[in-house]
């Protein structure tokens, strides 16, 4: 049966209205006048709610700590709670990519909620040979490259040393190069830290030994401060701008970062974006969770959270990804307790519209059109999410019906498959009251209302 979504605020790409929304099937099938449609729909009353894209959150790690098939299925019922539709997961490590990725989606589209995509790490040597059997056999068209795994991708991969990439600004180029040449639209995401100045700091901070870095978050950040990760962002947006390339830097954190790409965007060639995350848009590295909240890159200060907001308000920052890690802390504190030891990444599921809300919109005032652009649409067309992202006739009927007012506790039941989250005790103001995913409502006033499995692999292709 046909839904009709009516009286809602609909936020389109620049304006908001009062529109109704006829859904037939999957798909949006029109966008119509409040009362236009006479026929028979079950009707959704969205009266003061605020209709959006459905988030689509392109950085997420599930499988990381545990077994995919298990985190897709424990993890995407909370993350439709904040208004997921859809997720990009990072695929990478050991094995045959045609085999691993056929298992990966097998295991999504068993367990998952939500629809996904894969972008593929590029660790070995046989991927640079392979690029383009992923786009066309496994309808893959984004990949990461990770600065921060230099000369060290064999151990983390289980691969012979001489197999793996090296990982640095050469092999950085002859992939982009590689992209560029099968399709432009093509995406490389970069982990953005320069390994030897990482490195560097790290024996630094550890050979003076201090008790107050060893145990602290701001200790941590000495070892990976905002300008290692800067100076990767120059170098990457120069070789890009040589190429013509397509890139995206995941995660940034620092002030400068953004500063950086406000200069070097104004006079170089090709397409950069920068993404960032929750966590550094709400937390510091004096947060109360303390080492719980061990990440790569570090969090940072107050002034790094105010020029990401900044970013996001004049379209620097274009998109959000959780860089959501499924963990426990007896994991996470496996190997000690110190800035060394402590297992990066933690759980953020469903974060992104909520922080966006709360933080964006109510406490800094950034127009509603912009957060949705950020929440969905950017990266429906930068990762090539074709049907999805979009409020309009013909897409997926993904959509998010949100109560600006109404305010949540972060509490256990929101950490999805975790037992912590550095967030807890946190109050966010402006959630869904409905989650729709392909015309489906999949949560309603925090209850989860479908049954996980539903998700389908997303297949991309590019322009011929």
């Amino acid at each position: 049966m046909d839904k009709l979504i009516k009286n809602g605020n609909v936020v389109f790409e620049t304006s908001v209205r009062k529109a109704d929304i006829l859904v037939r099937g999957e798909k949006i099938a029109a966008i119509l006048e409040p009362g236009e449609y006479s026929g028979d729909a079950e009707v959704i009353d969205a009266e003061g709610l605020y209709v959006m894209p459905g988030t689509i959150d392109p950085h997420q790690h599930l499988g990381l700590y545990k077994p995919l098939g298990d985190a897709f299925r424990a993890d995407t019922p909370r993350q439709a709670i904040g208004g997921l539709t859809t997720l990009l997961n990072y695929h990478r490590g050991k094995g045959n990519y045609y085999e691993t990725v056929q298992e990966a989606i097998e295991d999504g589209e068993k367990n998952s909620l939500v629809d996904f995509a894969l972008s593929l790490g590029l660790c070995a040597k046989e991927h640079l040979t392979e690029l383009e059997g992923y786009v066309d056999k496994l309808g893959i068209t984004s990949f990461k490259f990770f600065f921060d795994k230099q000369d060290i991708a064999h151990q983390f991969y289980g691969l012979e040393k001489d197999a793996a990439l090296t990982l640095d600004k050469a092999d950085f180029y002859r992939i982009l190069k590689r992209l560029r040449e099968i399709s432009p639209e093509l995406l490389l995401c970069i982990h953005c830290e320069d390994a030897d100045l990482f490195r560097m700091l790290q024996k630094d901070v550890k050979d003076a030994d201090d008790p107050a870095d060893r145990y602290s978050l701001a200790g941590f950040e000495k070892t990976r401060p905002g300008w290692v990760e800067t100076i990767t962002v120059a170098d990457t947006m120069w070789i890009n701008h040589v190429l013509d390339g397509n890139m995206y830097v995941v995660h940034t954190s620092a002030a400068t970062s953004v500063e950086m790409y406000e200069t070097l965007s104004k006079v170089l060639n090709g397409t950069v974006t920068l993404e960032t995350c929750p966590h550094y848009l709400l937390l510091t590295k004096d947060a109360q969770c303390g080492l719980l909240a061990k990440v790569n890159p570090p969090l940072r200060t107050i002034a790094d959270n105010d020029a990401l907001w900044e970013g996001i308000r004049n379209g620097s920052v274009k998109t959000m990804g959780t860089d959501n890690v499924p963990v426990r802390k007896e994991k996470r504190y496996e190997r000690g307790n110190d800035i060394w030891d402590v297992f990066v990444g933690f759980g953020g599921p469903g974060m992104i519209l909520p922080t966006l809300i709360s933080e964006g919109y109510h406490k800094r005032g950034i127009p509603l059109t912009t957060l949705s652009m950020v929440n969905s649409t950017n990266a429906a067309r930068i990762f090539l999410l074709r049907d999805k992202g979009v409020i309009a006739p013909g897409y997926d009927a993904d959509l998010a019906l949100v109560d600006l007012d109404w305010e949540r506790e972060i509490t256990p039941d929101l950490f999805g498959d975790s037992d912590f989250s550095v967030y807890e005790g946190m109050k966010l103001k402006g959630w869904p009251r409905y989650t729709i995913s392909r015309g489906e409502v999949i949560q309603k006033d925090g209850v989860i209302t479908a049954e996980p499995g539903r998700g389908k692999y997303i297949r991309r292709h590019v322009e011929k």
